[in-house]
């Protein structure tokens, strides 16, 4: 069994399928909003669900692994900006 396949085993054994922000900040030894602004940015693979973010221990063990995430279809989330329609005077 390589390295890589020991840290996802590590993390689908301790937290399940999914981990929380902060499950993901105590891993990494980092602040939990570093996490959220990680995935926001396509960093580390996670989705949106409706509002929720859904983070998966197998893209963390890959973030962790390989020092980014394979991003096999992934796009990063972006903030959607509402558009404001002016009116001349």
């Amino acid at each position: 069994m390589s390295d890589r396949s020991l840290t996802y085993s590590y993390l689908l054994e301790k937290y399940g399928l999914t981990l929380s922000w902060e499950q993901a900040a105590e891993e990494l030894g980092v602040y939990w909003e570093r996490i959220r602004e990680k995935c926001r940015d396509g960093d580390i693979a996670a989705g949106k669900i409706g509002r929720k973010w859904v983070l998966t221990t197998k893209a963390l063990a890959d973030y962790i692994d390989y020092g980014y995430t394979r991003r096999q279809n992934v796009v990063p989330i972006t903030k959607q900006t509402k558009h404001r329609k002016y009116v001349s005077l």
